[in-house]
């Protein structure tokens, strides 16, 4: 009986703590996602410590301090990083210990066979011991797993990223294109106030006039479609930063100059004309590569853990019992074995999924290799045409320098300098357009390898040049 009593409060306290329920906020889930602003000290700690030399407060935004914003506010990135603590609480309860088991039992007699106590009571431990390593296999494939998650973290940051890189070369089209359509519709006014002249005088007619009209009305039209577009893009952005309209306004954003970066682009050319770079920096630098080893790491693991249930686990069973009077000490010895089942059908489905992920990373390889190349050839046709577009441009540049000059000297009239003015316009937006495509190239081959290219200052340096230094 003092055994029972010593043992109950170990009983007592094995019951462990209340659940507590804590239902989803979800009003001030709303109030904080509206309330969320730039200027929130929170948000001041992180961008000085993640990037001090970003000038304090932020005045006009470009890509870098826009990531900041989407790192700190994106609710993505808060999922992301919420999956690797459970990964990382996996890797604690795959490291504890099993539960010691205590049994007891209480028992009266009658005391019919001349027993010296009615009484019997009996308290007996169980101690699992875990054979083959296998507590050790499965703090590993939960390590695997919180790696697998972490990879995940720093892919999410990287589609953040890249999806600002996107909306910035598209809202640098789109004002580029507003613009010129600016400039093009005042010239086809222009054009049209001259013919409407001729027609008053009867030099020209009707037929004259009403091509000129369509082509101002829908100059007009595309204006107007380009001035909603660019409010749209500016409202993308502020919500890929991670924030909403309702209390914040809209980034006041650094200019990109679509054709100074290409010129600065341009004067690296060997880094995007060279396909092995990209390629090998695909392969070796992209996270869904070192996410599908590990995931194969982890099914390599879990296979191993399978065989290690080859091995059945052990129980060591100690106790003690006052049985009528008498005093007896036991130690008993349990294992499960497996009789019903060959040793080879528990780790089946494990061979499988590991083969299942060797498949999948030659998969992802040929992929990778795939996108490698199309996206070179992409960005080398693409600025084939864009020298060549460049060329025409500045034809037509000349070409209307040249009529200006002769119409301020009265060689030419003024519908023909108008005229040249609108084909210069012209060739303008083409080159915009093909410029905007160029740096979406540019664009793709960062996305392939993971690396900034686009909108960033860092140098790339090539495969050749790292040959080079390591043979140094």
């Amino acid at each position: 009986m003092r055994l029972l009593a010593f043992a109950f409060p170990w009983l007592l306290t094995a019951c462990g703590t209340a659940f507590q329920p804590h239902p989803i906020p979800q009003q001030e889930n709303i109030t904080t996602i509206h309330e969320a602003a730039p200027d929130e000290d929170g948000f001041k700690t992180f961008v000085l410590s993640n990037a001090p030399q970003t000038a304090w407060p932020i005045q006009t935004w470009d890509l870098d301090s826009l990531t900041l914003s989407a790192l700190y506010f994106h609710p993505a990135l808060k999922v992301a990083k919420s999956d690797y603590a459970v990964a990382l609480a996996s890797i604690t309860s795959a490291g504890l210990r099993p539960q010691l088991g205590l049994n007891s039992q209480l028992a009266h007699s009658n005391q019919a066979n001349g027993d010296i106590s009615p009484w019997a009571y009996s308290l007996q431990v169980s101690i699992p011991l875990i054979t083959a390593n296998k507590r050790q296999i499965s703090i590993e494939i939960a390590q695997y797993q919180a790696d697998i998650a972490k990879i995940q973290i720093a892919e999410t940051a990287w589609m953040l990223r890249q999806q600002l890189s996107v909306d910035l070369i598209l809202l640098a089209e789109q004002q580029a294109m507003q613009a010129n359509l600016s400039k093009l519709q005042t010239a086809q006014d222009q054009l049209l106030d001259a013919y409407q002249k001729r027609l008053d005088v009867g030099v020209a007619g009707q037929s004259d006039v009403l091509p000129i009209r369509l082509q101002r009305d829908q100059s007009a039209w595309q204006l107007q479609q380009t001035s909603v577009q660019i409010k749209q893009t500016e409202q993308k952005i502020l919500h890929d930063a991670g924030l909403t309209t309702q209390n914040n306004p809209l980034f006041k954003l650094a200019p990109v100059q679509l054709s100074q970066i290409l010129k600065e682009r341009f004067a690296h050319a060997a880094v995007y004309a060279d396909a092995t770079t990209i390629q090998h920096y695909a392969l070796t630098n992209r996270m869904d590569i070192q996410r599908g080893l590990a995931q194969y790491a982890k099914a390599e693991s879990q296979l191993k853990l399978e065989m290690a249930k080859r091995y059945p686990n052990l129980s060591l069973s100690p106790g003690i019992m006052y049985e009528y009077g008498d005093k007896i000490w036991s130690l008993g010895l349990s294992a499960m074995l497996n009789l019903l089942n060959r040793n080879s059908d528990l780790w089946a489905q494990a061979e499988q999924v590991r083969l299942n992920e060797a498949a999948r990373f030659y998969a992802l390889q040929h992929q990778v290799i795939q996108s490698s190349e199309q996206v070179h050839v992409k960005y080398r046709d693409s600025a084939r045409l864009l020298v060549t577009l460049t060329q025409t441009y500045e034809q037509q540049m000349q070409r209307k320098a040249q009529l200006a000059k002769q119409w301020r000297q009265g060689l030419i009239d003024k519908v023909e300098y108008l005229q040249a003015e609108i084909q210069f316009y012209n060739a303008q937006q083409r080159l915009i357009l093909q410029q905007a495509n160029v740096m979406r190239a540019l664009q793709e081959i960062e996305n392939v390898m993971q690396t900034p290219i686009a909108l960033s200052q860092r140098p790339v340096v090539t495969l050749k040049q790292q040959q080079k230094a390591t043979a140094k």
